[in-house]
């Protein structure tokens, strides 16, 4: 193997892979990188036998050849290069990388031993802008369950059809929702349920590229590819929750007012709350939200916030971690709450068509 390229597009590629090796485990193989130069092109791979990552580097190929190292040694050593032209020669069982009068030698392990990622038929598939998409990971990955006790709630659904696509995410006790167009139209529905650390990649991916994200589901497993990064992963097996059924369909109470007042009133009362509870008291009357919390140990605190309020009056509580993830995930200053008493979930949007997020109250 024998290959030059730029310091800067080698960097990129390896800042696309080298995290997944970076969390590969145990498995000595598993941490290193395979890099394959094949005519026009050096393909960097990173792999924890669950996710699959692949870079496309632009670069000269003079020998085919493929090899194996430590991604996050390699990955650091590139990005302290000089902004120049980086030679690379397989010599043995090392890579010989010089660049502006540096010159190094970096011990690896055959590329028979790495293990093979696997690729599927592009079939099932559809297109999302990149930018859409990573706004929509950022509105729905917080709210995904972290605890594997139930796993089809461990990841994102994401559900096309027609023209729509569909991320949701739940723990059970909130769920956000974005909906978003799809750029080419989808013959028939698709649906799979994602791993979270799988989206979480993706969407570290996605915050490096531009244009279109496509998107291809099989059985098993799904391909996400934007520019000259493709992500692989296995999918969860079971069926997502009907979500939809408790999603309210109409309100008693509707109210519209200024997240920033509310985020900052909730917090204040935050502090206030019984110890190790994240009790926050919302009292929804005339024109006005009351944003309550007391312990014995701390104090009292209480909040008022301006608001237009539409409906019978209601007093409702929350943990107030979620609902600030709400208010943080929502892309507007002006947010709309809809709520049917104490003991059903409150449903938070805002103008941004498609994205929806509910919260379920804690009953006193």
């Amino acid at each position: 193997m024998k290959l030059s390229c730029t310091q800067e597009n080698l960097a990129a590629g390896l800042d696309i892979v080298a995290p997944v090796a970076a969390k590969g485990g145990s498995l000595p193989i598993l941490q290193n990188i395979l890099l394959e130069a094949t005519s026009g092109a050096l393909k960097l791979k990173a792999t924890n036998l669950e996710i699959g990552v692949t870079a496309e580097v632009r670069g000269k190929i003079e020998q085919e050849g493929t090899f194996t190292v430590n991604g996050r040694l390699f990955a650091d050593y590139v990005r302290l290069l000089p902004n120049d032209k980086v030679d690379i020669i397989l010599a043995g069982d090392h890579l010989e990388i010089r660049c502006g009068g540096q010159q190094t030698k970096i011990h690896g392990l055959s590329a028979e031993e790495f293990p093979v990622i696997p690729t599927i038929t592009e079939t099932n598939s559809f297109i999302l802008p990149v930018k859409a998409a990573r706004e929509s990971l950022s509105q729905v990955l917080f709210a995904v369950s972290v605890n594997e006790a139930r796993p089809e709630i461990s990841g994102v659904l994401i559900k096309a059809e027609g023209k729509t696509a569909v991320l949701v995410g739940t723990d059970s006790y909130r769920l956000s929702e974005r909906s978003l167009e799809i750029t080419s139209e989808l013959t028939g529905v698709v649906s799979a349920i994602v791993p979270l650390r799988a989206m979480q990649e993706l969407a570290r991916v996605l915050a490096q590229a531009e244009g279109d994200l496509n998107i291809s589901i099989s059985e098993n497993q799904i391909l996400f590819r934007a520019g000259e990064a493709e992500l692989i992963s296995r999918l969860i097996v079971g069926s997502y929750p009907d979500y939809s059924q408790i999603i309210p369909r109409e309100a008693k109470t509707t109210v519209t007012l200024d997240k920033g007042p509310l985020s900052r009133a909730i917090k204040s009362a935050s502090l206030f709350c019984r110890s190790g509870l994240n009790h926050v008291t919302l009292q929804f009357s005339q024109d006005r939200v009351m944003v309550s919390a007391s312990a014995s140990s701390v104090g009292e605190n209480i909040v008022e916030v301006p608001a237009q309020i539409a409906g019978a009056d209601t007093d409702i509580v929350f943990d107030y971690r979620f609902v600030l993830d709400g208010l943080n995930a929502l892309s507007e200053s002006e947010v709309f709450i809809k709520l049917n008493g104490a003991t059903s979930p409150g449903v938070f949007t805002s103008k941004e068509p498609g994205f929806l997020y509910l919260v379920m109250p804690i009953r006193q």
